[in-house]
């Protein structure tokens, strides 16, 4: 598993001529950082007088945080082996295996998207409640969660132009769309913040 082995092994094989790990697991590596950054932020707040108004919020935030990390971390390796189920089907005849096999692909940057906007709400609330001198950190793990997500959003456009259920494309549609702007807001209220507090 990826998730347990070395960066370098990682970046290594991202790098090299193999069919995965590519752009989903990558995606997932990249959302998971940013619920990385996010804990840390809460870490190093989380007990200190200054901030105890919020200790509350905060340990429930850090609760979700946890949550959202696990997730993030064991898509980093289902997308790798949902990619070799789907590349096992490119010489079969049998549509209706091919159809199933990226159906189930498809779910892995759906939940990176969904774990990536809910990450992002968590990143707005805490950010003007946490340790000020790691204010920077807030913003590096907004920018993140977006490439996370935006990342993710690229490889479900790809798995759905080859599913011909037009109903399963649209009930993925339908839930991702309305993300999609909000992801972007949330983000740039967030840098707005960091921007004017951070000198």
């Amino acid at each position: 598993m990826y998730i347990e082995d070395s960066i370098k092994k990682y970046v290594d094989d991202l790098s090299a001529k193999l069919p995965a790990p590519g752009g989903g697991s990558a995606a997932a590596l990249t959302g998971t950082l940013g619920v990385s950054l996010i804990l840390m932020v809460l870490n190093y707040t989380i007990g200190k007088e200054k901030y105890k108004k919020f200790e509350e919020e905060l340990m429930e935030a850090q609760k979700s945080a946890k949550g959202l990390k696990k997730k993030l971390s064991v898509l980093v390796d289902r997308d790798v082996e949902a990619y070799k189920k789907v590349s096992a089907t490119f010489s079969s005849q049998d549509g209706t295996i091919k159809e199933k096999t990226l159906k189930d692909a498809a779910g892995v940057p759906i939940e990176i998207c969904n774990c990536s906007y809910e990450a992002m709400k968590l990143c707005r609330k805490i950010m003007d409640k946490t340790n000020k001198n790691l204010i920077s950190d807030v913003a590096v793990a907004a920018e993140f969660l977006e490439a996370a997500y935006n990342s993710a959003l690229f490889n479900i456009k790809i798995n759905l132009k080859d599913i011909k259920d037009r109903e399963f494309s649209g009930n993925i549609e339908k839930v991702i769309e309305p993300q999609i702007e909000e992801v972007e807001e949330l983000k740039e209220a967030i840098l707005e913040f960091v921007n004017k507090n951070i000198t």
